[in-house]
């Protein structure tokens, strides 16, 4: 047998019947301070750019000089290249450049003792206002939320822009070192084969048989194969620095936004009714269930 301080179905309609009018005041109450916090929330606005990361293998330097390599290769990268061009996306480096680039310390009204962490709070901000997203297409989505629409769509854009430069310097930095140690190569074959020519002209004057002097000159027609070798590695690294591919291609570039979708109004209202309406009820039958204890 229950107790009788445990309510039936019939005991609580009787009761939301009783104090229904109470239930409607503080729901009434709820949804008039949420409007009023709604309204004066300021607008934000969003803006979308999506991309699509390009094969690395592009890259490559021999796709210049090989037609057969370069028919061979896809213009778009795959689930991997997604991911490191996410991993790109998604360094400070990018962050702080929009950062600055933008303001955005002024704009969140960073606080701090000094410069690098009003940096830090923006950057915790920027990052909350800018979602990077990866779908199963191997597309980046790349969101920025801001209270002035046509700056959304100009940070989005920039982050692209940023993200691009980052992997492009990043080929090009090791073609760079590559095209250096070429160099040093060539330097050093240029010294021995003046070693070499000094050798076999002073083999002339002295008593050295003509077999070492023809030694002498294979060694530097040797030397002279290799700094061709390595002139022709300099050309083609030097055209590689020179048209560094792109790293990821923009299927849509963000645009300003027609309408603010934050605050979302209605659905706000409407989350904060229902949840008025339920703690309500749940709060009257509590006090009136400790009422008949």
């Amino acid at each position: 047998m229950m107790s009788s301080n445990h309510f039936n179905l019939i005991d609580v309609m009787a009761l939301l019947q009783k104090k229904w009018k109470q239930i409607a005041v503080f729901v009434c109450i709820v949804l008039a301070i949420t409007t009023i916090t709604v309204f004066l929330l300021p607008q934000q606005f969003k803006s979308t750019a999506i991309v699509i990361p390009a094969n690395p293998t592009l890259a490559d330097k021999s796709r210049l000089f090989n037609n057969n390599i370069q028919s061979l290769y896809s213009f778009y990268g795959n689930g991997d290249d997604a991911e490191v061009l996410y991993g790109l996306a998604n360094l400070d480096t990018v962050y702080y450049q929009l950062i600055d680039q933008f303001k955005l310390v002024d704009y969140y009204e960073s606080k701090g003792e000094n410069e690098f962490i009003k940096k830090k709070h923006a950057l915790k901000s920027l990052k909350e206002d800018m979602p990077i997203q990866k779908n199963e297409f191997s597309q980046l989505k790349i969101s920025v939320w801001n209270k002035d629409k046509e700056q959304a769509a100009l940070i989005a854009n920039t982050s692209v822009d940023i993200i691009q430069q980052v992997e492009q310097a990043t080929w090009k930095k090791i073609y760079q070192t590559e095209l250096e140690k070429t160099n040093q190569s060539i330097t050093a074959l240029e010294k021995d084969f003046k070693i070499l020519s000094d050798s076999i002209q002073a083999s002339y004057g002295n008593d050295h048989t003509p077999h070492s002097v023809d030694l002498l000159a294979i060694k530097r027609e040797n030397i002279i194969e290799q700094i061709k070798q390595y002139n022709k590695s300099v050309n083609e690294l030097q055209l590689a620095i020179a048209t560094t591919p792109p790293t990821l291609y923009v299927i849509e570039k963000a645009q300003p936004a027609s309408i603010a979708e934050r605050p979302a109004k209605a659905e706000v209202l409407i989350a904060a009714f229902f949840a008025s309406l339920i703690f309500g009820i749940i709060a009257t039958l509590i006090y009136s269930r400790k009422q008949n204890m």
